[in-house]
This record gives structure tokens, C-alpha cells and sequence, in this order.
């Protein structure tokens, strides 16, 4: 899965799913635009993508995508240094969790601004770039399980990524004549700033009950960037208006292992199982 002469965007992009997303697409040979809207994270993200770069040119941008300002200027720059946009993948979100009775206006409008209002400034200049070359190219939004099941505290987190999941849709179909598709992906339980990682210990045990998860292991964001970057190549061809869930099959279950722990596992089929 190569994409030689192809130009990726990845937005919020220091840190976590968006900076192994961008590294993936950099390993690959991709021209690849980092974003993030604090310098010094920015260019030491910059320099450790340039360091396993293969074959494509690597740059940083620094803009703030809840500002339409900053955005236009960031897709300024990406179309001076490479002329195109192939690979969008907004990743760029904030969550601040807070209690509903006590959310005060500027929380919420955060949320709206960067969650929402970013997504929909970043896919109409890239979706309109893409027309006027007329060779296609793949847009990902980040969701997140959140979409279809709440947090506690997270109402306004939840309520944006509800609402990319639903713009995904929308306008997955505008863009499909210019052969333009738009997914989303939906992760849960991976290790990042909200999700801290097992102990060793832990994750080599693999007891069910120590899991969200039914997979007794946690997600990465490595795992995450492997799927970005199939939906934007030619083997997801076929592939427009999905949200994909990546998430060891949390969404899955109905009740977690130890409410509704299975009659047979690893470490009883010995004594329970047919052999």
C-alpha cells in the first residue's frame, strides 16, 4: 500500500491517531502536511515524521482549525508546497469533559468550533481542490464511539461526534460524482491522552475481566492508522458514507465481561470444552 505522488493533510497531528496516521502516510511516500496549532509540539512531531519518510516531503502547519482564517491559510500552503490535496483525514478534536448541570456557553462552543465547525472548513476547501483536479481522492473524520454510545460528562463531545458521523453521510454523497469518498472511523479503548495503557502484567495475562474490550488487549493508534490509510487507497475503492468502528468489539456488547462473563474461555476449555 504505497502512495507515491499522492499529498496527505492530517489535522491535530502531534500527538496520538493523528501523528502514527501521518507517519504511516510518510512511510509510504507520501507528501505528507502535518498539522497542529502549538509550535513547539508541531515541529517536534515535523521531525521525527521527516526521519522515516520515504520518498515524500514532509512539512508543518501551524493553524488552529476552529478559525476559517487559519484554515484558509493552511490549505494555502499545502497547495503552494504540493499543488493538491489527495488525503484529507481530520483528526483535530478537543474534549474537556464537565458536567452537564454546570457547562457553562464557551464550553460547548469549543467543542462546536474545533469538533464540528473544523471538520466542515478543512472537507470543503479539500473537497473543492479535488473537484477542480478532477483525479479524486478520500476524506476520513475522526468519530468515535461516542456517537451511538454516551459518555458520562461528555455531552458536547458526544453531541460533535454524532454530528461527523452524520456529515460523513451527507456529504459522502455530494462528492461521490467527482469520485471523492468520505468515511469516518470510530475508536474506542485505544491508548492515548483519555485511555491509559495496561500494565504489562495485564496485557500479558489477558484475563477477560480486566477488559472493556471482548479482544483482551487494547487498541493503538498505529492500529487506527492502518485502517486511515486503507480507506484512502484504491483497495477501499468501493467504500463512501461509513463509519468504520475500531474499537476490539466494544460496541458489540450489550454488557461488559464482568457482568456477562462467557460459559467458555481460555482458561476453561480444557476442563468445559469438547476436547
Amino acid at each position: 500500500m504505497r502512495f507515491d505522488g499522492k499529498t496527505a493533510l492530517v489535522t491535530g497531528a502531534y500527538r496520538g491517531i493523528g501523528f502514527e496516521t501521518a507517519r504511516l502516510f510518510a512511510r509510504r511516500g507520501a507528501n505528507v502536511a502535518v498539522n497542529a496549532r502549538r509550535p513547539d509540539r508541531l515541529a517536534e512531531a515535523v521531525e521525527k515524521i521527516k526521519s522515516e519518510a520515504d520518498g515524500g516531503q514532509v512539512i508543518g502547519l501551524l493553524a488552529d482549525v476552529s478559525s476559517r482564517e487559519q484554515v484558509n491559510a493552511m490549505f494555502n500552503q499545502v497547495f503552494a508546497a504540493f499543488g493538491q490535496c489527495d488525503f484529507l483525514v481530520n483528526n483535530a478534536a478537543v474534549d474537556h469533559p464537565a458536567p452537564f448541570l454546570t457547562a457553562e456557553d464557551h464550553w460547548w462552543d469549543e467543542h462546536l468550533r474545533v469538533n464540528l465547525d473544523g471538520v466542515f472548513y478543512a472537507t470543503q476547501l479539500a473537497a473543492r481542490r479535488m473537484v477542480e483536479i478532477n483525479e479524486g481522492g478520500a476524506i476520513v473524520n475522526l468519530s468515535s464511539i461516542a456517537a451511538t454510545q454516551a459518555h458520562r460528562n461528555c455531552v458536547a463531545y458526544d453531541t460533535t461526534k454524532g454530528g461527523v458521523e452524520a456529515f460523513t453521510r451527507a456529504v459522502a454523497l455530494e462528492l461521490a460524482p467527482w469520485d471523492i469518498r468520505v468515511n469516518a472511523i470510530s475508536p474506542a479503548s485505544v491508548v492515548g491522552h483519555f485511555v491509559p495503557r495496561r500494565s504489562e502484567e495485564q496485557l500479558k495475562a489477558r484475563r477477560l475481566e480486566e477488559f472493556d474490550t471482548p479482544l483482551p488487549y487494547q487498541g493503538r493508534p498505529e492500529d487506527c492508522a492502518e485502517l486511515i490509510c486503507f480507506l484512502c487507497s484504491d483497495a477501499a475503492r468501493f467504500i463512501t458514507g461509513q463509519a468504520v468502528y475500531i474499537d476490539g468489539g466494544l460496541s458489540a456488547q450489550c454488557r461488559p465481561y464482568v457482568m456477562s462473563p462467557l460459559e467458555l474461555n481460555p482458561d476453561n476449555i480444557g476442563e468445559k470444552g469438547w476436547k
